[in-house]
């Protein structure tokens, strides 16, 4: 009986799938052949309590000061501490650059002044040992790299001639070496991706063709190889391969949310689909496998193994596991609250949640208590999950 619930399932689900790429299809200028791939196990149903071991059992949870609600975060550089920077800080206030937050994450710490956080692009690198700045320079932009630990700073010259900024933020590709962004040229339809390599300080504008609507401005992440480029602009993502000629062109794209995209490996990607349907792209074969419905938020980890997300009106965090094309273990970790920031540390032991409370509902956990019950979580803007080890 149970099998044939599951076979049901996976019917609808198919069905459900077809009648959307008809229509996805219908409203691309280009479409892209995919085939959709089903789990065997049945879509849609969170196993809540489901867990490996120990895995995804939350230890503390550690409450962030109102403060936090104006600290723009940049990322975690290791497994205990946070950079960012105050969004309203001015010169000379205790709260001006960049701002280290460590354990127990009841105050920040000063690393450096030597920010212009209102005018330039930053981002921290995937390892969490360097801070980039794009800065203004000339006629055109210089890269600047930031070490964490306080060591000399090192500049990389961007191209001489001036760029008009198509992405609003910098990307990383996994293993820390390519940073890029999307540029135009005089016409709006004449893009180009700037791609600086940091392990050889260099930097070069490769040209972009085959995009079908750039109305919004889009980030632009390489593949760890740096033949594949995933370009996202909150409504489309796209997938476009370096050719022969040496231009990048869009070989695959599909209706996105507003969540991000995130490459896997060199060949595959990860995805919110315009319908709530958290997908996987396998750039090899062209396989399109439906991991979750119904998602409305999710953040990868920096390996690529663990995902937090959330479903329907997003009030309750789920944790699982991501293996080959399953999402497992899929654990109900916080409950009444609404996330619209999840980063995972780069050990993966803790996750940083920002967000709000359910407007009208009264807030309830389903995990231990804060470490400091001053100030509950019902009244923050954010906080960390720690779990038990691995």
């Amino acid at each position: 009986m149970g099998s044939k619930k599951k076979r049901n399932a996976r019917i609808r689900l198919s069905l459900v799938l077809a009648a959307l790429l008809l229509t996805a299809s219908g409203c691309m200028g280009n479409p892209r052949s995919e085939t959709i791939v089903i789990p065997e196990s049945e879509a849609g149903q969170p196993t809540v309590g489901a867990s490996v071991g120990n895995a995804f059992q939350v230890k503390t949870i550690y409450p962030l000061g109102k403060w936090f609600g104006k600290l723009g975060v940049l990322g975690w550089t290791n497994e205990e501490e946070l950079v960012g920077y105050y969004s309203d800080s001015v010169p000379g206030s205790p709260y001006d650059g960049l701002q280290l937050l460590a354990p127990p994450y009841n105050e920040l710490k000063r690393l450096t002044t030597s920010l212009n956080a209102g005018q330039d692009l930053l981002s921290l690198s995937p390892d969490g040992k360097q801070l980039v700045r794009l800065s203004k320079s000339g006629n055109g932009y210089s890269l600047i790299l930031i070490p964490v630990d306080g060591s000399t700073s090192k500049s990389i010259e961007g191209p001489v001639q001036t760029q008009r900024l198509f992405s609003r933020s910098l990307q990383w590709s996994s293993d820390n070496r390519y940073l890029s962004y999307l540029a135009l040229g005089d016409r709006r339809d004449q893009l180009s991706l700037v791609v600086y390599d940091v392990r050889q300080g260099t930097s070069k504008q490769v040209p972009l063709q085959g995009m079908s609507d750039m109305k919004n401005s889009a980030s632009a992440a390489l593949s760890e190889d740096g033949g594949l480029l995933l370009i996202d602009n909150g409504t489309l993502v796209s997938m476009a391969k370096l050719n022969d000629e040496g231009r990048f062109e869009v070989i695959y794209d599909h209706p996105s949310a507003m969540n991000g995209s995130f490459w896997i490996d060199a060949n595959r990607f990860i995805f919110l689909g315009a319908d709530g349907t958290l997908f996987q792209y396998d750039s090899r074969n062209g396989e399109l496998t439906v991991l979750q419905e119904k998602i409305a938020s999710f953040s990868l980890s920096a390996d690529r193994e663990r995902i937090a997300y959330t479903q329907n009106d997003g009030e309750i965090i789920y944790v699982g596991k991501l293996q080959g094309n399953n999402l497992l273990s899929q654990t109900a970790v916080y409950q009444g609250f609404v996330p619209s920031l999840m980063k995972w540390s780069i050990g993966n032991g803790k996750l940083l949640v920002a967000g709000s409370k359910p407007f009208g509902r009264a807030a309830q956990e389903n995990v231990p208590a804060p470490v400091s019950e001053q100030e509950g979580p019902h009244d923050l803007n954010g906080f960390i999950i720690d779990f038990q080890d691995k």
